[in-house]
């Protein structure tokens, strides 16, 4: 098979459409719904620094699901998003770090697992092995995580605040 005018960075050959575009409005849909999801499961953002989320999985542990408020500034919030539960066979371990825009109510992943940095657009095949639309998928994964919480999750509302990682008499 010949391919005529290919470029270097694989995106074909002069005009085709093989090169990936990067969907912006569906991209900012998400982050709206999940700004939506993260309001109702965490009510009192401006108050509480530690919430707790956890489920039932039938013949396992309970899965849990912790959020930590990280910064507060006037029009953003960071927060980390860890689930440690090891015999969760979907994601044996989460570590994500979402910025909440309040002016623009969005929702944005900014670090996934051991990704600093996710690009909206990536080449593939790249070192890392991300997809090219990296950015929109960890964002919709955020979002699946969140609707999970929000269908199946129960807030463990009695853990101490300042008692990080401990276990309570709710569970």
């Amino acid at each position: 098979m010949k391919v005529l005018n290919a470029r270097p960075d694989g995106a074909g050959p002069a005009g085709s459409s093989l090169r990936y575009t990067v969907d912006l409005q569906h991209l900012q849909t998400v982050c709206a719904l999940n700004y939506g999801r993260l309001r109702r499961l965490l009510p009192d953002l401006s108050a509480q620094d530690f919430y707790r989320f956890h489920w039932e999985q039938p013949g396992l542990q309970p899965a849990l699901l912790e959020i930590e408020v990280l910064e507060r500034s006037a029009y953003t919030d960071t927060l980390l998003l860890s689930q440690t539960t090891t015999r969760l066979p979907w994601c044996p371990r989460l570590d994500m770090e979402v910025r909440i825009y309040h002016d623009a109510e969005l929702a944005e992943v900014l670090r996934f697992q051991a990704a600093r940095r996710i690009a909206a657009r990536n080449r593939y095949p790249n070192p890392l092995m991300q997809s090219r639309d990296e950015k929109t998928q960890v964002n919709e994964f955020l979002s699946e995580c969140l609707e999970h919480c929000l269908r199946e999750g129960y807030a463990d509302w009695q853990l101490p605040v300042g008692l990080r990682g401990a276990a309570s008499s709710t569970l």
